[in-house]
């Protein structure tokens, strides 16, 4: 699974770092870099990084077999997903949805 990100993945930055990890297979490191943008984010830009934990938090899931945990953590990061535009902060969110949706 990959992020489509039309930036920079060389910054040292939380958010790109996470999107990198991602990009590696590293699910839950991801996941722990974009709590840290969550924490310090409002508005939309909570909603996409919230969007972003529960995806990485469902592909844990997949990681470890637990299809109910998969399905969980997913059917939230979609409705989050659903209120956001298809690329956001430079993210193909639209390709990330039919990627997920693929498994």
């Amino acid at each position: 699974m990959k992020l489509h990100y039309a930036g920079s993945t060389h910054a040292s930055d939380p958010f790109t770092a996470g999107i990198q990890l991602f990009n590696d297979g590293e699910y839950w490191h991801a996941h722990e870099q974009w709590e840290i943008c969550w924490r310090a984010a409002e508005g939309m830009d909570a909603e996409f990084y919230q969007a972003l934990i529960q995806t990485a938090a469902a592909l844990v899931k997949w990681q470890q077999g637990n299809r109910r945990g998969f399905q969980l953590n997913w059917a939230k990061a979609q409705r989050r997903l659903a209120r956001l535009p298809a690329v956001y902060r430079g993210v193909d969110l639209a390709a990330l949805v039919a990627a997920m949706e693929a498994l």
